[in-house]
């Protein structure tokens, strides 16, 4: 309940002269000044005498104060403050303190859900919560990714900012917190219980969350510029039973397509060792040759759209993948025929998926070892990225594409990589602005093609004899021996560089 519906509820019975009136957040508590408020919870409503805050320099956001006629309030007040006399002090705090504990926790449910039905997104689910406690909010899955995160009060603990920040937690952290007594010891209940982990200074409590009598996930509030009282405890065992609600009637996609395979390829993505796995991935088959790939819809639409996306529309396009959700994308493990990498039938049906929803997909080079599942997925997102980065047309990018680019990007200076250019370049450049031709584009294409004077010909939309003309003036102008390897090989890595950095 806010400042103003309380002091309106209760200006029947009693006098109050209103100090100032400005903002209307939710109250969740009531507390007696006892000059311990520092700093003073932003949600809760104290109550004390004005002279008790006569050296003060700022005022609680509420506060309800008895007047003593003695007029000593050191500067007006700010935020949400009211005068009421000595003798209704005690009487006041009562009836206000029933009237908050009364309506706080099933109105706190009613109000959530409502925003459920209306909304249908755990999303603003998780934001309104995260207001109605103070606090900051996570709502995670039994893999510890962040599925719904608040946004009014953002995550305070350091070791939780970066798993904010990634959308989900690494391997080593999950074993961490699975180990803790205080984890292990949380009932199999929607109750709330303390989980601070000793190597961090901030408050947690955690709450699990349910969907047809099966634990989905967690919800965990980090303490911050609210202190944790006891209901804050009651409180987020309700948020818990809004969210299953929401679940429930509106996303129950939410949890699809999870298993053996994409909880396992899962945990090798956020770093599971393999000591930690063999024994698993022994128990399940995999393709004898295999590729992955990495698709990111162009816009992030929720964990629910890419469960979706990867159980009825990429799970239709290849039959037979792999899937599990990462990094805000979804990555796979195509099998592949012992004669082709991937089957024409395959790209057409990525194409035509891409054609439906915009995305970027990356494909790693072929392998047969699923323990190098990791390293191959690297590939795949670098196709990706790689792709982006240098402007390509095509929706889909294969990695044995991309792989210069990849090692080039490995440079952090790139400015570095222009002096290992071979000076043709330079002096091609040069010489077609000055001339309006065409003789940079034409050593690539002709180095691209293989050397090959029929498909470069084609390829630049000239006769022969116009190519070999162009040939033996850029031959002539550079001082080049096109029968070299070496030199190719060099004018290529040049060509690289230059789309590279350019």
């Amino acid at each position: 309940m806010t400042f103003s519906k309380l002091i309106e509820r209760i200006s029947e019975e009693y006098n109050i002269d209103i100090l100032s009136q400005e903002e209307n957040s939710e109250i969740q508590n009531v507390a007696f000044l006892d000059g311990r408020q520092n700093p003073a919870a932003k949600n809760t409503l104290y109550f004390g005498y004005d002279k008790q805050l006569a050296a003060a320099k700022s005022f609680p956001a509420h506060c309800i104060l008895a007047g003593t006629g003695e007029n000593i309030l050191p500067f007006s007040p700010e935020g949400n403050a009211a005068l009421v006399p000595e003798n209704s002090l005690f009487s006041i705090f009562n009836d206000i303190k029933t009237l908050v504990e009364s309506t706080r926790n099933d109105g706190i449910y009613t109000e959530l859900t409502t925003l459920a039905d209306e909304t249908r997104t755990i999303e603003s689910v998780i934001e309104a919560a995260s207001v109605k406690l103070g606090n900051s909010l996570l709502f995670c899955d039994m893999n510890f990714k962040i599925l719904a995160s608040s946004d009014s009060y953002p995550v305070p603990d350091p070791l939780w900012i970066e798993n904010t920040k990634r959308g989900y937690c690494g391997y080593e952290f999950i074993n961490g917190v699975k180990s803790m007594q205080c984890v292990r010891n949380t009932p199999q209940t929607t109750a709330a219980a303390e989980v601070t982990c000793p190597i961090s200074p901030y408050r947690k409590l955690a709450s699990k969350v349910f969907h047809n009598q099966t634990q989905i996930g967690f919800l965990l509030t980090i303490e911050g510029e609210n202190p944790f009282l006891p209901f804050h405890f009651e409180m987020l065992s309700i948020i818990s039973h809004a969210l299953s609600y929401t679940i429930t009637c509106y996303t129950p996609g939410l949890f699809e397509g999870t298993g053996l395979y994409h909880d396992l390829l899962y945990e090798m993505l956020i770093g599971a060792p393999l000591r930690d796995i063999q024994p698993r991935l022994k128990k399940l088959r995999f393709p004898s040759r295999m590729q992955v790939i990495f698709l990111r819809p162009a816009k992030y639409m929720g964990q629910q759209h890419l469960n979706s996306l990867a159980c009825k529309s990429l799970k239709t396009s290849i039959p037979g993948i792999l899937v599990t959700c990462h990094k805000k994308g979804i990555v796979g493990i195509i099998p592949l025929d012992e004669e082709e990498d991937p089957g024409p039938g395959i790209l057409e049906s990525l194409k035509a998926l891409c054609q439906k929803e915009p995305m970027q997909i990356g494909i790693s080079n072929c392998f047969t070892d699923i323990e190098t599942f990791v390293r191959h997925y690297d590939q795949a997102l670098a196709a990706l990225e790689m792709g982006q980065k240098l402007g390509s047309e095509e929706p889909v990018c294969f990695y044995q594409d991309y792989q210069i680019f990849h090692l080039l990007s490995e440079v952090k200076d790139t400015g570095r990589l222009e002096r290992f250019c071979h000076p043709a370049l330079s002096v091609l450049k040069q010489y077609d602005r000055e001339n309006s031709s065409q003789l940079y584009k034409t050593l690539c294409v002709f180095i691209e093609k293989g050397c090959n004077i029929k498909l470069a010909s084609e390829s630049l939309y000239i006769h022969r004899n116009s190519l070999a003309y162009r040939l033996n003036r850029i031959t002539g102008l550079c001082r080049l021996d096109l029968t070299d390897i070496n030199t190719l090989f060099l004018l290529r890595l040049s060509y690289f560089i230059d789309r590279y950095t350019k």
